[in-house]
């Protein structure tokens, strides 16, 4: 564990795995590159009919300009090849803040682009992204390198927490704990074998609905338990988000919060050796 003090390798996995998402979701895009046309569903001729802003606009006509099929595109697809020169050792000998700028960029373009059905994943991984091109501009810093793992770190927590404490409030996850059986239950993001098995267990139902508030409530503490106390909140967090990867599809959720869990190790150990003194 020792190596997660080391302000570089924190960063580097962080890289690495917030890139594996955004791999995933842009391979996902163009996939899917026929919907983007003028006349199906993600038009930019009808999409952008939500927007206020003048023509006259220099930043509209650019967005404008690179968010109309077929350019967009075009967009995508620089978006994966500064993904590969950014995860390919050796490729790119230079610094990396352009690259990470270019990523950034487009990923403010994509989520202007297509507002619809985001999630607190397309929010954790911009974050991510930002301050690792922040980093990279002068990785020399350390107080700027050690403000940026602090951020991330407290930034997941507080999704965590904010999670849990809105759940808390929800009759279906308290009072009348039965909503993980109901999100397995649904066709878009539940699992008809694991629906049937917990159907009728109403011991079983209460005690996933409620550890899942519970821990997401108190999730924050992991910067107070030292190690090898983190190792639990973190296990149950990756175990959660691969769960959720691989019964609902939420695959993005796995990368972009794994991507955090080196800065929320590296304050942990921080934190810890500070005691210790």
């Amino acid at each position: 564990m020792e190596q997660f003090l080391n302000i570089e390798f924190v960063y580097s996995c962080m890289k690495y795995f917030v890139l594996i998402g955004v791999s995933i979701s842009t391979i996902e895009l163009l996939y899917n590159w026929k919907n983007f046309k003028d006349n199906r569903l993600y038009s930019w001729k009808v999409i952008a009919t939500r927007d206020t802003f003048s023509e006259s606009n220099v930043l509209y006509r650019v967005a404008h300009f690179l968010l109309k099929y077929p350019n967009f595109l075009g967009v995508i697809i620089l978006r994966l090849l500064v993904i590969v020169l950014l995860a390919v050792p050796g490729i790119w000998m230079f610094s990396q803040a352009p690259l990470l700028l270019i990523i950034v960029v487009t990923s403010l373009l994509i989520n202007y682009r297509s507002p619809f059905g985001q999630d607190g994943s397309d929010q954790m991984s911009t974050i991510v992204l930002i301050t690792l091109f922040l980093y990279h501009i002068n990785p020399e810093n350390t107080i700027v390198a050690q403000a940026g793992l602090w951020f991330i770190a407290l930034q997941s927590l507080l999704s965590y927490f904010t999670a849990g404490f809105f759940k808390a409030k929800g009759e279906k996850w308290t009072t009348k704990p039965n909503a993980v059986f109901l999100i397995f239950n649904t066709a878009t993001y539940g699992s008809k074998p694991i629906a049937q098995y917990l159907e009728g267990k109403q011991g079983a139902i209460t005690f996933l609905t409620w550890s899942t508030v519970a821990v997401e409530v108190m999730f924050p503490l992991v910067l107070v338990t030292g190690y090898p106390g983190m190792i639990l909140f973190l296990g149950w967090g990756l175990a959660f988000h691969l769960m959720n990867a691989l019964v609902m599809g939420l695959n993005s959720f796995l990368w972009a919060f794994l991507a955090t869990y080196g800065a929320i190790i590296y304050c942990c150990m921080q934190l810890s050796s500070y005691w210790v003194l």
